[in-house]
């Protein structure tokens, strides 16, 4: 007798994601319904993917629950000129407890937002072209790059292509624009809407988030082994020629759960500049086909395994495996 697998049955956050790709929800409800104290369960997932987290007051749970939302932003790079900072400092104070927190992926946090000032918030931000779309969420999270080291010529080179890759990798949903800045509920009979399948993510997006950053040696002040993806500049007669591509790292783990695990990154090989965001998208594509338990790390790196295994059977990473068997750049990933 033959035996066949039992399909792998959902998580709950993998159906609300699949029913709903266009991570919209009921959002644009709530946001008009002045009565509604908090937005529903389901969507304190959605909005999660436009860089909302729906808290409430630890100060004042003695008297019951009092909803507020944390809006983070999202700086490819870290990069933000003096205006744009500017703007963020009055928004904190206009709308948020009057602190800004800055996190360890080169972000700001506004806390203490009630859900009356959200949408003032999220169009104050986006009208001094800021985003938030994707800063949480199962995708790829903010790209790092360091500035550092301020005497090398490529810095600015790198940090553009942080900010490119992190385009590239944003989710397409129209419902991001059409909630914040047009303040319309979207219209779901349209064809459009309807039918809307992410181009990179899919209609389950990814298992759980995923990082990326960029890394100048012999300086590590990026932590790259921490990162599911991360690029070792590579320069040749002053001149950027590619990056060692690190692969499978992160520190997340759930206690008791012996398939979640802290682990450092593999180093893959050497990979040419013109093959960056596709051999990105490679990866990512191949993580949002599995479907898997959101604590588990399978997928980029399957339970004690290793990210070189993962990569050989990944057809499309093989550009990255080839470069890397001809080249004796990627010892250099052994500076640090």
């Amino acid at each position: 007798m033959i035996a066949t697998e039992a399909p792998i049955k959902l998580t709950r956050n993998e159906g609300l994601k699949e029913a709903s790709p266009l991570l919209a929800g009921t959002i644009p409800q709530t946001l008009a319904d002045n009565a509604a104290e908090r937005f529903s369960d389901d969507d304190y997932e959605f909005l999660k993917f436009h860089g909302i987290y729906q808290q409430d007051d630890r100060d004042k749970r003695k008297f019951g629950k009092q909803y507020i939302l944390m809006v983070r932003t999202k700086f490819p790079g870290g990069v933000l000129p003096a205006p744009q900072y500017l703007v963020c400092d009055e928004l904190a104070s206009r709308y948020g407890n009057n602190t800004l927190r800055i996190t360890t992926r080169q972000d700001f946090q506004f806390h203490g937002i009630v859900k009356s000032n959200l949408r003032q918030t999220m169009r104050g931000l986006n009208e001094a072209l800021m985003s938030t779309v994707a800063a949480c969420g199962d995708v790829e999270r903010n790209v790092m790059a360091p500035p550092t080291p301020a005497t090398s010529p490529l810095v600015d080179q790198v940090l553009e292509e942080a900010r490119k890759l992190s385009d590239a990798l944003a989710p397409r949903t129209p419902a991001y624009h059409g909630i914040w800045l047009d303040g319309q509920e979207l219209d779901l009979s349209t064809e459009a809407n309807a039918n809307f399948v992410d181009p990179l993510y899919g209609r389950n997006y990814l298992p759980r988030k995923f990082k990326t950053a960029f890394a100048f040696p012999p300086l590590n002040d990026i932590d790259i082994f921490t990162n599911d993806l991360g690029f070792v500049v590579i320069s040749e007669n002053g001149k950027l020629v590619g990056y060692n591509l690190l692969a499978g790292g992160g520190m997340g783990m759930s206690h008791g759960n012996t398939h979640t695990f802290p682990r450092v990154a593999d180093v893959i090989g050497f990979l040419a500049l013109e093959h960056l965001e596709a051999v990105t998208k490679a990866v990512i594509t191949t993580r949002a086909a599995e479907v898997c338990h959101r604590r588990s790390r399978c997928g980029l790196v399957s339970a004690r395994g290793r990210a070189t295994d993962w990569y050989e059977a990944c057809p499309a990473a093989a550009i990255c495996l080839h470069q890397a068997r001809r080249s004796a750049r990627v010892a250099a990933a052994d500076q640090w």
